[in-house]
């Protein structure tokens, strides 16, 4: 399986003009802890939950571009998911925004590549089928 069919849906996103506390208004909406910036159809970068807080009360408020950094990691849609699962475990994320031409397709979890890969596999799949607890 491929890295552009693992991605989490809906894709949320934010600008980088939009104030931090509203990037973390919609993490907290959308129960996530990381959303990618993108102006204009274009990914710029991610922000974070954390990176949001102290920028949320701040006076006066911060916009996103502010608080934004660029993500330890990024992955195309064609690569597989076994490859993107190791990066991810070497560059220590739980989160990956996955690209097409620069433009966020969307966000890979660690749970959603191991969904997919769990899939893929015939012997994960029967060992997955057989646990019920």
């Amino acid at each position: 399986m491929r890295a552009g069919n693992v991605v989490t849906r809906p894709l949320v996103t934010v600008g980088p003009r939009d104030f931090a506390r509203h990037a973390e208004g919609l993490m907290d909406d959308y129960g996530l802890a990381v959303l990618p910036v993108v102006d204009q159809g274009v990914f710029l970068g991610i922000v974070t939950k954390p990176g949001c807080a102290g920028g949320a009360d701040a006076v006066p408020p911060l916009h996103v571009e502010q608080v934004m950094t660029p993500p330890k990691l990024t992955a195309g849609a064609e690569m597989d998911a076994e490859t993107l699962f190791t990066a991810m475990s070497f560059y220590e994320v739980s989160c990956v925004p996955i690209l097409r031409d620069g433009q966020v397709l969307g966000m890979a979890t660690t749970r959603d590549v191991l969904e997919a890969i769990s899939h893929d596999d015939p012997h994960l799949r029967a060992e997955h089928a057989g646990h019920h607890g």
